[in-house]
């Protein structure tokens, strides 16, 4: 094609395209025809005398510089329609960032619906008495982490810092004014980490993550923890531990990512594994719900436990805990998705998701209906989460078959721990040890066995064994130091809970003292067993309140009967 013939299929493109251009290009093309008859007309080309040409003018003719004018227009238009083309391709970039943006905000919707998917598949596993505390901590939990995140954990997980915590942007852009998605001063290394996005869709989405990790512990620890103690316990894990932890993999120059070359595209670890680990620690200090294997609160040593075991208790909504399966999967296309660094690779993201998934719930319905004839709904549940664990560290990094294999061991992994956990007597309710902490350190380590060089993911060639050491590493850390911090938070809540509640013992019997000073009253306060014990060294003394404060997370042996976490009861009671 010619340049003048390609200018002209330009100038009718645009003029398809344009009302205003298709009016020009009738015009020119009037003119052009014009033009060419003014060159065909000898008559006209001999004119020149001035009263003559006007004359002819007057007649409606043009002369033929009219034809060079009109090519001229013709021309600046073409020049004046191409000259957007350009704008757009230089916008094509920011309109890139822009729709990575909405991207990014709709993962993190997705990510967050998933709190309702958690909400509904512990309420259907839980004991129906128990429906509406459980219900209540999956919807304060959200409240707590969204604020304690911007309070403290964005800024000691991703602010201007160190490798092992952020030490700026505390309480950022408090007072500063609306729209500005600029990313502070404090956020700089961030800044150079997610070029093109939104300070703050960047806070959303790894805002929810956070919450995510404490609404893993909330079904372990359900049906027997008080309201207060879940609530304290799920702002220090949001504000200090997951944040300190996620640095190490995630931040701007984490340890174990710069040092170990750790991987996790989405979270086993630094999300699941931790919200499992604070989980499971908590259901060692608890103890376990009253009745499960026959357990009596009331009661010391091996003798809590009956010798008839009766695992599970009370009622089921199973339709509940099915529809939250299914949320918590869509959910998960938003959690893996989000992750990416380039819009093209969230196919695939999505699709190892759905396979692992679907691998995870066939394989746990296979295994254990080779052994027994009728496998639980509530397995098969796990499974499929346990499948979407396990790929939440590769998803983008392994094949279709490869995810297939990685949720197939995950629904393994379910059905291990969950013996390993009634073997040793450990009540978790809606078994999110077994699919969040078993299938998420299965996940991770599967990066070491799998993962390949794949820019911009891993840039490096892989050396397997250096990788899976480094995977190895990475686990160990931060599971360990989640363990530390995790068991500082909820032994020191529970010593806080008891001195407010004697506080508040003090504050009632001085007031009612006061207008009965004739009367001695007696405080109604639950006493725990480990009040009495008589302590002769600083270690008893140490042990002793430790008890008390392992006391003081549970409710007490009515509140449990009667379905209340202390604060929020069923509505019928």
């Amino acid at each position: 094609m010619s340049f003048l013939a390609s200018r002209r299929y330009s100038a009718l493109k645009y003029a398809k395209r344009y009302p205003l251009g298709r009016q020009i290009l009738l015009r020119l093309r009037h003119v052009g025809d014009l033009s060419k008859q003014i060159g065909q007309n000898s008559t006209i080309m001999q004119l020149h005398d001035s009263q003559e040409l006007v004359n002819y003018l007057a007649k409606g003719r043009k002369l033929l510089p009219l034809k060079y004018i009109g090519l001229f227009l013709a021309a600046l238009i073409l020049v004046l329609f191409h000259h957007p083309v350009a704008i757009a391709q230089v916008n094509n970039k920011t309109d890139f960032d822009y729709l990575k943006n909405i991207w990014v905000l709709v993962s993190a919707s997705l990510v967050f619906f998933m709190n309702a998917g958690f909400a509904m598949l512990e309420a259907g596993l839980c004991q129906t008495r128990n429906a509406v505390n459980v219900l209540a901590k999956n919807l304060i939990v959200f409240c707590v982490s969204i604020l304690a995140f911007w309070w403290l954990g964005f800024g000691v997980m991703f602010g201007d810092g160190n490798s092992f915590y952020g030490q700026e942007g505390f309480f950022f852009q408090t007072f500063s004014p609306p729209f500005n998605n600029n990313f502070p001063a404090q956020f700089q290394d961030l800044a150079n980490l997610a070029q093109g996005q939104s300070f703050l869709s960047v806070f959303f989405f790894q805002a929810v993550f956070a919450g995510t990790a404490a609404t893993i512990v909330s079904g372990a620890v359900a049906e027997r923890i008080k309201f207060w103690a879940f609530f304290w316990f799920s702002f220090f894990l949001v504000g200090i531990a997951y944040p300190i932890t996620g640095r190490w993999a995630w931040g701007p120059d984490g340890f174990l990512a710069s040092s170990f070359n750790f991987l996790d595209f989405a979270g086993s670890t630094v999300v699941h594994s931790v919200g499992g680990m604070a989980g499971l620690l908590g259901a060692i200090l608890l103890g376990p719900r009253t009745g499960w294997q026959g357990y009596d609160p009331s009661k010391t040593g091996d003798n809590r436990f009956s010798k008839v075991r009766s695992r599970q208790l009370g009622t089921y909504n199973l339709t509940f805990s099915t529809l939250g399966c299914l949320i918590l999967w869509l959910g998960w296309l938003g959690f893996n998705g989000g992750s990416v660094k380039v819009l093209a690779h969230i196919p695939h993201v999505i699709m190892t998701t759905m396979i692992s998934a679907a691998s995870g719930g066939i394989f746990v319905l296979l295994l254990r209906g080779l052994r027994r004839n009728k496998p639980p709904l509530p397995l098969v549940i796990n499974g499929i989460l346990g499948g979407l664990v396990g790929i939440t560290a590769s998803s983008a990094y392994v094949s279709l078959a490869v995810a297939m294999f990685i949720g197939a061991v995950s629904g393994l992994c379910v059905i291990i721990f969950e013996a390993v956990l009634e073997f040793y007597r450990i009540d978790d309710p809606v078994g999110a040890v077994p699919v969040h902490l078993g299938c998420g350190v299965w996940g991770t380590v599967a990066v070491g066995l799998f993962v390949h060089q794949l820019p911009p993911y891993i840039e490096q060639d892989v050396n397997r064994v250096e990788q899976i050491l480094g995977q190895i590493v990475g686990i160990f850390s931060v599971l360990s130091m989640t363990t530390i911090l995790c068991l500082i938070f909820w032994l020191g809540v529970g010593l806080m809970l008891y001195f407010v509640e004697l506080l508040n013992e003090q504050l009632r019997v001085s007031s009612q003292s006061l207008e009965s000073p004739e009367h001695k009253i007696q405080s109604d306060r639950e006493k725990y067993r480990a009040e009495n014990i008589i302590v002769e060294s600083p270690l008893e003394w140490i042990m002793k309140y430790i008890k008390i404060s392992k006391e003081a997370l549970r409710v007490s042996i009515e509140n449990e009967k009667r379905g209340s976490d202390g604060t929020f009861s069923p509505v019928n009671s």
